[in-house]
């Protein structure tokens, strides 16, 4: 009978284990190479030798999985059955906390309860392009008022300030012709003709 039925489509077993994800089965996997590696050079090896792989093993931490551990847990039978004593050998660490919750349950009530914390950084991320938008079309209207109230020619100003420049050259030239005509009249000077009209008639 299965452990869990709930698995029959997606098994990890390895070495005689069934794993819950398919990346525990894998480091399940490397362990057992790592160990035929190993079983090549400490089989025929003295005590000593077998007590060096053993402690390099722990310490390096060459081990992730359950079958890692037991392969650690036969080479300290060899080294007991050789006559080295457990003060003389490194315990084998369990990384994992075997027991569910075991944390939690030490917490007092203060710590268990955690007040909910916004996160600011998701909140600034989601508001991040609406501020963007804003800011461009500030500065798109602030262009289009900055070109259109310019005295330069632009695409936006240039039928206006060329109107306007006409109309002043126009003003200016009524204004000259109105006081020459004025200087005309005092030095005696009456012509009906316009001001060039008679230039060619020499």
């Amino acid at each position: 009978m299965a452990i869990n039925d709930d698995r029959t489509d997606t098994n990890f077993i390895v070495g005689g284990y069934d794993f819950l994800s398919e990346l525990d089965a894998q480091k399940a996997s490397l362990d057992l190479s790592k160990i035929k590696v190993l079983e090549e050079r400490v089989k025929a090896s003295r005590p000593k030798d077998i007590k060096a792989v053993y402690e390099k093993a722990i310490e390096n931490k060459i081990f992730k999985s359950p079958i890692g551990w037991e392969y650690l847990a036969r080479l300290r039978d060899r080294l007991y059955a050789s006559g080295f004593s457990e003060e003389e050998l490194i315990p084998i660490p369990i990384p994992v906390s075997l027991t569910r919750h075991s944390a939690f349950e030490n917490l007092s009530v203060q710590q268990r309860i955690r007040p909910v914390t916004k996160d600011n950084k998701a909140e600034f991320k989601r508001l991040f392009p609406y501020i963007l938008n804003i800011f461009l079309l500030i500065i798109v209207i602030a262009m289009f008022i900055i070109a259109s109230t310019s005295d330069s020619d632009n695409i936006l100003n240039y039928k206006r300030n060329v109107t306007n420049r006409y109309s002043s050259w126009e003003q200016d030239l009524t204004q000259r012709e109105k006081v020459i005509r004025e200087k005309e009249k005092k030095l005696g000077i009456d012509s009906s003709e316009g001001y060039y009209g008679g230039a060619n008639n020499d």
